[in-house]
């Protein structure tokens, strides 16, 4: 009777041995309940996935040491093996057996996640551990509280959050006009702005953009040269004193003469052309409306950014602000610093050994459709052979194509290393291509004899993954479910949690310099098909009905001697 119970038992741990660590020959009947199983068990998901040996040969820590040499061209052989593999790789998770998931810091990332998915606790935790300068930009301040404390131990902190969001305070402010006295800087700077204005819907959008690029790197440039801010380009945009900049730029070298030229064809006859560069430029300065953001770009003297210094010292910089619709108020300024720090750090990273920025800087871009619309297919094609690594995290490719289009979202897709779904994700055509990139595999059927070949990855398989795991894609190699690591349970986080440095302390904002009492008064554009009133006899533009000119060239409410207000004051 013994003999017979043991022969049982032993055939029972046999079965459960081939169950566990044998791919199934044949289909399983209920394929989402087998896979979720499996994946609690943390076993191998099935036929098609990548085996124990491949995560050790191209995902492990030492494919990422093979690599680490190019990106990481300041350390000797010995410093990297002895240095833990977080100074040159990304931690995306573990995969089955607990096998550890590494990223080099030369490729990049995107991430397809709905909204509560885990994907700010996820990409908390690679900033946390991240060796070099790190831009975030979210729409809360959930990363700065999970990171700041850890992360001033690299480097300093710093925090723009124009709106105050989670009374997180601003430890800066940043105003575009510093450098464009440079024409190559104002170049740079306006088509920052003006390509993050979101022109859905407009026909011919993108030529749009460029004339009102050309219009605003003139007035940029124009500020620049005289010392003046944005609430002057403001004016020039409305058509109150644009003779102004062209004035500015008659004298100017360089540029400034063809720029002027091009600003007085603005001037002429109030057409739909002229109407709709105007529109798009008033969009792109549209933050000035906010008092808290249109401060945010007044510094005090010697009180700005200094980029080089911030990527120098290994820091991190939180882009904080409010989505609101397609587009947040600060998605034009954000993306104008966002592509300024890109510039900066590419310049010196070619100045360096291996012609890459030593250690590499991240671009955490959450919510970037929305606060911080940089051109991220065009980034993502040179980026990381420059130290420039990009993690993109959208909900979908459908948020993706309404920003860029069907051809930008899939070069997005094509240029990103690896490619990581969350569970949840409920777009048809996010989890069809997610299932189509995972390929095909032969198995058997119940009831036939015969192999035929199935999907790996169903989509009802991608989007009903257990929570904290993803699927993850990376080049040629086979698809791997990865178990998400998350900032709150990183060590380090617990540790400074219970010794209360898990935040940051924020050195004070300096402050603003103080705005006049008596401002320009925006005039209404005239009408499309309207004439605009006609100049004065020293070529000055008109005075509205209600102010006065006086000699300092600045309009004043009269009757009542009232100042009018610009909406900051």
């Amino acid at each position: 009777m013994k003999f017979i119970i043991l022969i049982a038992a032993a055939a029972i741990v046999l079965v459960a041995v081939k169950w566990a660590f044998l791919p199934a020959r044949r289909l399983p009947r209920h394929r989402v309940r087998h896979l979720r199983i499996r994946l609690r068990l943390r076993l191998h998901p099935g036929r098609g996935h990548s085996t124990i040996f491949e995560l050790w040969l191209r995902w492990g820590r030492f494919a990422a040491f093979r690599r680490s040499r190019r990106s990481r061209r300041s350390m000797t052989f010995w410093q990297r093996l002895s240095a833990p593999a977080s100074a040159y790789s990304v931690k995306l998770g573990r995969g089955h057996y607990r096998h550890g998931l590494r990223l080099p810091l030369e490729e990049h990332a995107v991430v397809k996640s709905p909204p509560r998915a885990g994907k700010t606790g996820w990409l908390a935790r690679i900033i946390l551990r991240y060796p070099g300068p790190v831009v975030s930009t979210t729409t809360k301040h959930d990363v700065f509280e999970l990171t700041s404390g850890i992360r001033a131990r690299t480097g300093p902190v710093l925090v723009f959050n124009p709106q105050g969001v989670g009374a997180v305070p601003s430890t800066f402010r940043w105003n575009p006009l510093d450098g464009c006295q440079d024409p190559q800087v104002a170049i740079r700077r306006a088509d920052a702005f003006s390509q993050a204005v979101s022109m859905k819907g407009v026909e011919e959008g993108s030529f749009w953009s460029s004339k009102a690029s050309d219009y605003l790197r003139a007035y940029m440039h124009a500020a620049a040269i005289e010392h003046l801010d944005f609430r002057d380009i403001v004016r020039w945009v409305m058509g109150i004193g644009a003779t102004e900049a062209e004035d500015i730029l008659a004298t100017a070298a360089g540029p400034g003469r063809h720029w002027a030229a091009q600003l007085a064809e603005l001037r002429g006859e109030a057409n739909k052309t002229a109407q709709t560069i105007r529109m798009t430029m008033s969009r792109a300065m549209a933050f000035l409306t906010d008092p808290l953001i249109a401060r945010s770009v007044l510094p005090a003297p010697g009180h700005g950014l200094d980029i080089r210094a911030f990527l120098n010292n290994s820091g991190t910089l939180y882009l904080i602000a409010e989505a609101q619709g397609d587009d947040s108020p600060v998605a034009p300024l954000f993306a104008c610093l966002a592509s300024e720090i890109r510039h900066e750090a590419a310049l010196m990273g070619s100045q360096m050994p291996g012609r890459r920025l030593d250690p590499p800087l991240l671009l955490a871009l959450d919510e970037v459709t929305q606060i911080c619309p940089v051109p991220v297919p065009s980034w993502l094609a040179d980026s990381g052979g420059k130290g420039i690594q990009i993690i993109t995290v959208a909900h979908g490719e459908a948020q993706l194509r309404s920003r860029w289009g069907k051809d930008g979202a899939r070069v997005i897709l094509d240029t990103s290393g690896a490619k990581i779904w969350l569970p949840g994700v409920s777009d048809p055509d996010t989890l069809e291509t997610a299932s189509k990139l995972c390929g095909t595999t032969a198995v058997k059927e119940h009831g036939e004899e015969r192999h035929t070949r199935h999907p790996v990855m169903t989509p009802e398989m991608i989007r009903q993954l257990p929570d904290g795991c993803a699927l993850v894609i990376r080049g040629g190699l086979s698809p791997v479910i990865a178990r998400l690591p998350m900032a709150w349970k990183d060590p380090a986080y617990k540790r400074a949690r219970r010794a209360g440095h898990a935040i940051a302390a924020l050195a004070p904002i300096p402050q603003a310099v103080p705005l006049p009492t008596a401002v320009p008064v925006p005039r209404t554009a005239p009408d499309p098909g309207h004439d605009r009133p006609a100049a004065t006899p020293d070529g000055q533009d008109p005075v509205p009905a209600g102010l006065s000119a006086t000699p300092d060239g600045v309009q004043r409410a009269n009757g009542n001697g009232a100042p009018q207000q610009w909406p900051w004051q």
